[in-house]
């Protein structure tokens, strides 16, 4: 798993890769988690490398859309690939946080 982040304007854009499960899950949380706490508060999450999310890697970005929501920030998911929609749909995601079919139509 990679996680890498640009700025674009007031948001930060986060391209997640590879897979985020059991194995991955503690150290992707830490390092999204030190992007709100280093005043990240405007996140798209760019989940078209993203090529699996378990129930963990759900869990991770359920704390993240928790923290952003604290400090009245903002997060959206942008690009899932579709089976990675698939397990965002089936685990309700959508109705927590908005999905959209590009980074561009997210911001």
């Amino acid at each position: 798993m990679q996680i890498s982040s640009t700025k674009r304007d007031d948001t930060t854009i986060v391209n997640i890769d590879g897979r985020l499960d059991s194995g991955t899950a503690a150290a992707a949380e830490k390092q999204l988690l030190d992007l709100v706490a280093g005043g990240a508060h405007r996140l798209v999450l760019n989940c078209a490398g993203l090529e699996y999310v378990s129930s963990a890697g759900l869990r991770v970005l359920l704390a993240l859309a928790k923290r952003v929501g604290g400090v009245q920030g903002r997060l959206a998911l942008a690009a899932p690939a579709a089976q990675v929609r698939e397990i965002f749909d089936i685990a309700g995601f959508a109705d927590i946080l908005p999905v959209f079919a590009t980074v561009e139509a997210a911001l």
